[in-house]
């Protein structure tokens, strides 16, 4: 994925006036379940699985101000962040669901778990179960998981 082309294409395939919207998670320290992923990964296996390719940052259109100056620095007006700060991830009810929700609902962090040896994939998903434990009160709220919205228009002259 290659956000500027995305974002450049969409500048360009709009008509005038036209509006473009998307979503983004917001960054790991406000998103816990994807801190817990990325903290375990971290701790106790291998965040440089070999053969993923490099990406962009999963989080940087989490940031509003980088979200709306990307968008700005393309041409489009009337930019406008919004941050989601309520999200929750009601239906996760333990750490285990967590791993299994993000190795069969994501795309980068899947291929990263995947990667992992069968020790390293064990402790991962131990020490997610742990993490959410702690962060939960063993299940007793709900994971925050707040996301961005960014929209920006094509001006109607150029």
């Amino acid at each position: 994925f290659h956000p500027d082309a995305f974002l450049r294409e969409s500048y360009r395939v709009l008509r005038p006036g036209g509006r473009l919207s998307f979503s983004a998670w917001a960054p790991p320290m406000a998103t816990e379940g994807f801190r817990i992923a990325l903290e375990s990964i971290a701790e106790v296996g291998n965040p440089n699985v070999e053969g993923l390719p490099d990406g962009p940052n999963f989080f940087d259109f989490g940031d509003p101000n980088q979200a709306t100056n990307a968008l700005k620095e393309i041409g489009f007006v009337d930019t406008k962040s919004v941050e989601l700060s309520e999200m929750k991830w009601t239906s996760i009810q333990n750490g285990s669901e967590l791993y299994d929700v993000l190795l069969q609902g994501t795309s980068r962090t899947r291929e990263v778990l995947l990667g992992q040896t069968q020790e390293e994939a064990a402790a991962i998903a131990s020490l997610m179960i742990q993490k959410y434990d702690a962060i939960t009160d063993s299940g007793k709220r709900c994971l925050a998981m707040p996301a961005v919205i960014t929209s920006g228009c094509k001006p109607t002259s150029t």
